[in-house]
């Protein structure tokens, strides 16, 4: 099997490494190599890049909250000794290290050496929202209105030696609490506490986002492990509330048409020639799947890869590419190798930011495909089996940020998103306004409305108009 034997051969290479004594690796990275991300890391190092340039110039992401604590100092200037016309790869030491969301969040966690102390950082959100249905829809409330705790993530990492860290991120949730069952029900995540005269408390979940392991092979190569956010577009890496501008992200984006995590291997990292950046990730994985973070259901890896280029004017274009089989468990456990559910999906997404001064514009386009199995296919709600599907969704959101009213930032976006399943609607498109405000560094004030229009025709919703008032509350912790 090709994929094994490739999987045999990196680990060999690991090992490899890991055998060689301190005094034969190339040089680390000195501090601003010893933070979660990797000194090969290719996410988020742009930014370390842009701070060089006069503060009226700096961008969104150079105005991300940013946390007390040391700062890493800036890329070293490539040497001239090598001929212009051959591609070198920038030494450990001028390159940032943090992932992309985290240093968006102001996180430094530079060190100097191997640390022997667990760095603990996160954010957290309490958002209000509002919205009305234009008619009365099944299975939804006409209209909300509502405060809510949105998210509290933590991230815990350590440097274990000049080139092996880890980093684990976690989201803590009042779910199961709410849900809603099969049957129509909800759950109620009550539990008598024994500690307390038997008086019924209410408990959560933990949500893990990712734990791996990262080991910079080369200068211009890392080796991840474990579970970690699949590298697509912008919007998935930089998932941190305070980094992101607006409050509710796309539409395409929550529908996941990539996984939001894998759990596998991931090799990452970025290569300079005159004034451009190649970055470069490729992942095997167990897929998707109804339990992929524990066991493969189908022992099928799922492959994916990604491509970004940034050039030195402040355009970035990426383009990324997954494939693989979501399994299901087996419909009974009598028989293990018959799944409830299985099909083969694929993924294409591309990408363009660009970057100058206060300006600050993205836009991603994604596209995904499944194929069902010749008598595996699911049922479908008006008779018959559920066809091959292909979905479209495509957003584009622009933004300026002003030196006054604590450094507001007025923003828009647009969005458009067909699924392949038209059961509810064979089209939905939205569009947005709102500001971003900063207060100080480390908290982020938003208040967005938003429009959303599903079009006529077939759907359980064709027709229907949602108006949405939200206003949310950011935080590093």
């Amino acid at each position: 099997m090709r994929s094994g034997s490739r999987f045999v051969g990196l680990v060999g290479l690991v090992v490899a490494v890991l055998a060689r004594p301190a005094s034969a690796l190339p040089p680390a990275g000195g501090a601003s190599a010893l933070r979660p991300g990797g000194a090969g890391a290719a996410d988020g190092e742009r930014r370390d890049e842009r701070d060089e340039r006069p503060a009226d110039e700096r961008d969104e992401r150079d105005e991300r909250p940013a946390a007390d604590g040391p700062v890493a100092p800036p890329p070293a200037v490539p040497a001239e000794a090598a001929p212009p016309s051959a591609p070198t790869a920038e030494p450990a030491s001028a390159r940032a290290v943090e992932d992309a969301d985290l240093q968006a969040l102001g996180i430094n966690t530079s060190t100097g050496s191997t640390d022997d102390k667990l760095t603990v950082y996160g954010f957290a959100t309490f958002d209000y929202f509002a919205l009305r249905y234009s008619r009365a829809l099944p299975y939804v409330r006409r209209s909300i209105s509502s405060f809510s705790m949105g998210s509290l993530n933590l991230y815990v990492g350590k440097e274990l030696s000049p080139r092996l860290r880890t980093l684990g991120e976690v989201k803590f949730t009042f779910l199961p609490n709410g849900d809603i069952n099969a049957d129509g029900t909800y759950t109620t995540a009550m539990a008598t506490n024994a500690s307390d005269f038997g008086r019924r408390a209410p408990w959560g979940g933990i949500h893990i986002e990712r734990a791996y392991l990262e080991l910079d092979v080369t200068d211009w190569l890392t080796l991840r492990a474990g579970r970690w956010l699949t590298p697509y577009g912008i919007w998935n890496v930089d998932h941190g509330s305070p980094a992101i501008i607006s409050i509710n992200r796309p539409y395409v984006i929550g529908e996941q048409f990539f996984p939001e995590h894998q759990t596998g291997l991931e090799l990452l990292g970025r290569y300079f020639s005159r004034g451009f950046t190649l970055v470069y990730h490729a992942t095997l994985s167990n897929g998707r799947g109804a339990s992929e973070a524990q066991i493969d259901q189908d022992n099928s890896l799922a492959f994916g890869a990604r491509l970004e280029l940034e050039t030195p004017w402040g355009l970035h274009a990426g383009a990324s590419y997954y494939r693989g089989r979501y399994t299901g468990f087996p419909a009974d456990t009598a028989m293990p190798e018959k799944p409830s559910l299985t099909y083969q999906e694929a993924g294409y997404a591309g990408d363009l930011q660009f970057e100058r001064g206060a300006l600050h514009v993205q836009a991603e386009l994604i596209v995904r495909e499944t194929h069902g199995d010749p008598g595996a296919r699911p049922a479908a709600w008006g008779g018959g089996f559920v066809p091959d599907l292909r979905a479209f969704g495509a957003y584009v959101l622009a933004g300026y940020r002003l030196e006054r009213w604590w450094s507001a930032m007025p923003f828009a976006f647009y969005e458009d998103y067909r699924p392949g399943d038209v059961q509810l609607t064979t089209r939905v498109w939205a569009v947005a306004a709102g500001v971003n405000l900063r207060p100080i560094s480390s908290v982020v004030l938003k208040i967005q409305a938003t429009r959303s229009e599903f079009d006529e025709g077939v759907g359980l919703f064709a027709g229907a108009k949602v108006h949405f008032l939200s206003a949310q509350a950011s935080w590093v912790l």
